[in-house]
């Protein structure tokens, strides 16, 4: 699957695809990254029975790692090459259950020198959103 550039120059949506692919859990969860643009970024995953809680659904530490990745790489489409994330908060409102595919979406909210605040959610195969979180990162360099 190939990963749609929605408006980055060409240098900084290669970086983000290099970086993307080279991020260990990244690839462990088997996230695929879609879509990043401005601000943006959709990661997509298929809950595989791996990553399920002892309830048969997707454990709530794939989902927050899944909106934390989303978030990041929406900050890190701004053109910051280094960032951790300082805070953040997910509300689980509907269950993933096994075989589902979801697509988080993450979003700047406010882009600051040294710190970022964005949003992210997973939405379902029903176009339910599953999860809603807010993330805080912290600038360790910038391009």
């Amino acid at each position: 699957m190939e990963t749609i550039n929605r408006g980055l120059r060409q240098d900084t949506f290669k970086e983000i695809v290099l970086d993307f692919n080279n991020a260990p859990f990244a690839q462990l969860a088997g996230f695929k990254l879609t879509e990043v643009g401005n601000g943006t970024a959709t990661i997509e995953l298929q809950a595989e029975r791996k990553l399920l809680n002892s309830a048969n659904i997707l454990h709530g530490g794939v989902s927050a790692a899944l909106c934390d990745t989303a978030m990041g790489f929406a900050v890190k489409s701004l053109g910051t090459i280094s960032i951790v994330t300082a805070e953040m908060k997910i509300n689980y409102l509907v269950p993933i259950k096994f075989g589902e595919k979801v697509k988080a979406i993450g979003r700047v909210v406010k882009a600051g020198q040294n710190l970022c605040v964005a949003e992210g959610e997973i939405i379902n195969e029903e176009n339910q959103v599953a999860a809603k979180s807010l993330g805080t990162y912290f600038v360790l360099k910038n391009s």
